[in-house]
């Protein structure tokens, strides 16, 4: 079967609540993204068989065909179709199963993409079970109010090194703020804050009465969009593409929502066991930062300094959490920056509500040094103080 190959991904800036791309149209955003992937690989839109897109949320659609009319307004030819396809509003779902189109031969090059508009704040990442999930995963593994904050500013202060030292720049794509007004566009995430302390965070209340979650410690819903070219290998030289890199492998798994559950970590023990890799091989590991706890609680897991071995760039908590294209944005940033560093296996680790996760095993396309090891090993000594290892079914190291 053939490899996928992941051609120009690209994102949008994180917009926050109340910011620049408040009230801009999803179709807007999705267009936004389409347009460049189609740019800067340099593809004839001729050969674009599909587009698949991801929004967790359709209802707030104005146009729930959007995959179909991003294409139109993307400039492709009217023959190609699009589809929404969902696993809990996941970006990365539309990247596998674009994947799978590719390796089954049902098409050639298809469009990823995901995206999301909400422009009212609708609560804790997975409502109120994620919240509850949340504190029973902080209260499991001994997780405090002071790790969960310590690990939020982390996520803020290497997303503002990586801002400064232009490692978001391969993969950002301005927005325009307003079609009259072409020169006035969004460049930058905005809710990224270095200056974020100890003592700001808390003095945040936490949303359930003495828990550890806060406003500070978890993701916030923000508008963005993502996308990328997935292409069947054997095609690549004929269309003139190329590739930053391969789909190796993915998994889904589901766990028990009654108890403290953390739905990427079955996921990646899944995803280990078929591929044969250990946390050892991989050169970069990236999760969702729904919520620090959780963040903090698959570190336990996988035995590793979640400071030093996790989301090198930031992740959901600085960056915002745009859920329809979070998969897809965490996917774009890891590939660069695979690139970037020279690394050349990166996983990336969803977890989908509660009680279920998702991950998935890329491969950069650059040339491996011939003496090069396989990959970087974790060197994160245990985490002291936390709870029983009852999920350790799940360890994937």
């Amino acid at each position: 079967m053939r490899r996928a190959a992941i051609v120009a991904p690209v994102r949008t800036p994180s917009g926050v609540d109340g910011g620049a791309l408040a009230g801009m149209p999803a179709q807007w955003l999705a267009t936004t993204v389409l347009s460049a992937v189609i740019e800067r690989s340099g593809i004839d839109p001729l050969h674009i068989e599909d587009v698949a897109m991801t929004c967790v949320d359709p209802d707030q659609l104005d146009v729930p065909a959007l995959g179909a009319l991003a294409a139109r307004d993307a400039g492709l030819p009217f023959a190609v179709p699009g589809f929404l396809t969902d696993r809990h509003g996941s970006g990365l779902q539309a990247v596998l199963t674009a994947a799978m189109m590719v390796q089954t031969g049902a098409a050639d090059v298809v469009v990823a993409g995901g995206v999301e508009c909400v422009t009212v704040q609708p609560g804790p990442p997975g409502g109120s079970a994620g919240l509850h999930n949340a504190e029973r995963l902080a209260h499991y593994y001994g997780i405090d109010r002071v790790a969960a904050d310590e690990f939020a500013i982390a996520s803020h202060r290497k997303a503002a090194r990586a801002w400064r030292q232009g490692a978001f720049a391969a993969e950002i794509v301005p927005v325009g703020v307003a079609q009259h007004l072409p020169d006035l566009q969004i460049r930058r995430d905005e809710g990224v804050r270095e200056d974020l302390t100890m003592r700001t965070l808390a003095g945040l209340r936490p949303l359930l009465d003495a828990g550890v979650v806060t406003v500070g410690n978890m993701s916030t819903h923000r508008l963005g969009a993502s996308a990328c070219l997935v292409v069947g290998e054997d095609r690549l030289d004929e269309l003139g593409l190329t590739p930053i890199g391969y789909l190796a492998g993915w998994a889904a798994a589901g766990c028990d929502g009654a108890g403290p559950a953390l739905g990427a970590a079955p996921a990646v023990s899944k995803l280990l066991a078929r591929t044969g890799f250990r946390l050892g091989d991989i050169d970069l590991l990236e999760v969702n930062e729904g919520y620090a706890v959780e963040v903090l609680a698959l570190a336990n897991e996988w035995e590793i300094d979640p400071l030093e071995r996790l989301n090198v760039n930031g992740s959901d908590l600085a960056l915002g959490h745009p859920a329809g294209a979070t998969g897809l944005r965490i996917m774009t940033t890891m590939l660069h920056e695979l690139e970037r560093s020279g690394g050349r296996f990166g996983l990336e680790a969803i977890t989908l509500g509660p009680d279920h996760g998702i991950a998935a095993l890329f491969e950069s396309a650059a040339d491996e040094p011939e003496e090069a090891p396989r990959g970087a090993r974790f060197h994160g000594a245990r985490p002291p103080g936390r709870g029983p290892r009852r999920l350790g079914r799940h360890r994937a190291g």
